[in-house]
């Protein structure tokens, strides 16, 4: 018989995980939720093939996915899939928040039956994310009460809601010109990093209200823009520390910090570690 387990309890900020495959059901669900997982930050890529069907809501952030030799872009709010026994690869291009739901492979014939999961569409994209925020808060609720009766009931039933909302609310990548401007303003940082870009200006020229645009700025690439281009920044630095002599405040410069004292501040808080540090850890001998 099943029995009732406890999920560990663990903050929000941390994300979670509940493993709901032994816990007793109430009204039996013809699929029933094996685990669930919530991952704010995930950076990590899977290249992997998996004994189970499982669906992965991105809230925000974006990276890719490939299945069956296709590669698709991963542009939150979405859904991607992986289907047991089959090769998939995928992960975001910095961090990208998610929210993965488990199923056992013997779902995959009632989950097709009910048209929410398709090999052949492993991917869908979402118009907005309202209804993937909304049931994340009431899983949190809920796994804080998993010991009561028929509280996986409601999981069940969440997930299953959850799914078909998503597919109810589908839209295009390529048909979002919000997505598509951000994309290009990103691009834009990218090759201009060490400038003194105004992006409120450039998300007025793209037709965006500042508000809109640091919303889906942070939707698609995961962290606002300040933190984006501060990255990228560091990131430049770890290289002239490691391939040049320069001091660490001519480098500082060098990286559009005209600040020293911030620049060993913020190199310390993404990095991990002082400057000198990492050159000493980093640099190959001579």
């Amino acid at each position: 018989m099943d029995k009732m387990v406890n999920s560990v309890k663990v903050s929000a900020d941390a994300g979670f995980v509940m493993h709901l495959r032994p816990v007793r059901r109430l009204f039996p669900h013809p699929c029933r939720v094996s685990a669930i997982g919530h991952i704010p930050e995930k950076r990590q890529w899977i290249d992997r093939v998996f004994p189970s069907i499982n669906i992965s809501f991105i809230l925000q952030g974006e990276g890719l996915y490939t299945f069956r030799d296709r590669q698709w872009p991963v542009l939150a709010p979405c859904a991607i899939t992986q289907w047991p026994g089959e090769p998939v690869r995928y992960g975001p291009h910095e961090t990208w928040e998610e929210l993965y739901v488990i199923y056992d492979a013997d779902c995959v014939a009632e989950l097709g039956h009910r048209r929410l999961v398709r090999p052949d569409r492993p991917v869908w994209y979402l118009r907005d994310g309202a209804d993937l925020r909304e049931g994340l808060h009431e899983l949190q609720d809920l796994r804080q009460a998993l010991d009561t009766p028929g509280c996986a009931d409601r999981i069940d039933r969440l997930l299953e809601r959850l799914t078909l909302e998503s597919r109810l609310g589908e839209a295009h990548p390529e048909q979002d010109r919000r997505a598509a401007a951000v994309r290009a303003l990103r691009a834009q940082v990218e090759r201009d990093f060490l400038k003194p870009l105004n992006l409120p200006a450039l998300a007025g020229e793209a037709g965006f209200s500042e508000v809109t645009f640091r919303r889906q700025w942070k939707r698609l690439v995961g962290v606002s823009p300040h933190h984006y281009m501060t990255r990228l920044r560091v990131r430049h630095a770890c290289r002239l520390l490691v391939e040049t002599h320069e001091s660490v405040a001519d480098i500082a410069r060098a990286c559009a910090f005209p600040d020293p004292l911030y620049f060993s501040r913020v190199f310390r808080q993404v990095a991990g570690m002082t400057a000198t540090a990492y050159r000493r850890t980093h640099r190959l001998p001579e």
